[in-house]
């Protein structure tokens, strides 16, 4: 009895698929992508449900004439990695700021490291600002079963009065 494999998908490109999707697995279990596994009743069940980025680490921005105010509401049970926090301005100046201090966190991808799991505002000086001027903010946090992807958002400057 004989297999026929379409010219195609020879055996070699068969096997190199079956490897990439193998060597993936871990990197999707660890986003917990797997976890609705866990539960017996994927249907009427809320638990396993994880929030999304926005919700799990809120930014919001005020800007005053002095400085560019962020604040992070973090949800419970949810953690904002202190060393991925980075901004970097476009068209604008900021004065010397400091990130706060964050609770020691042992992690099995970072190692020692230092987070943040209560909501927190980072208060950033406006030395000089352009027309069209932005601030980006990355980030990356996770909860016990999920580590989101990093995150970006860009936060449109107003000139000073």
């Amino acid at each position: 009895m004989s297999v026929f494999i379409p010219r195609a998908l020879s055996r070699n490109r068969l096997f190199i698929i079956g490897l990439l999707s193998i060597s993936l697995l871990p990197s999707l279990a660890h986003a917990g992508l797997f976890s609705w596994f866990k539960s017996t009743n994927h249907t009427s069940s809320n638990q396993g449900e994880f929030l999304t980025p926005e919700q799990a680490f809120n930014l919001t921005a005020h800007q005053t004439t002095e400085a560019l105010n962020l604040n992070f509401t973090i949800a419970p049970g949810y953690y904002l990695y202190r060393e991925q926090l980075k901004i970097s301005p476009e068209g604008a100046t900021l004065g010397e700021w400091q990130l706060p201090s964050g609770e020691p966190h042992q992690d099995n991808y970072y190692g020692e490291s230092q987070v943040y799991k209560q909501s927190f505002t980072l208060s950033l000086p406006l030395a000089a600002v352009s027309e069209s001027a932005q601030v980006k903010v990355q980030y990356q946090g996770c909860t016990q079963d999920l580590c989101y992807a990093p995150q970006t958002v860009w936060l449109p400057l107003s000139l000073k009065n």
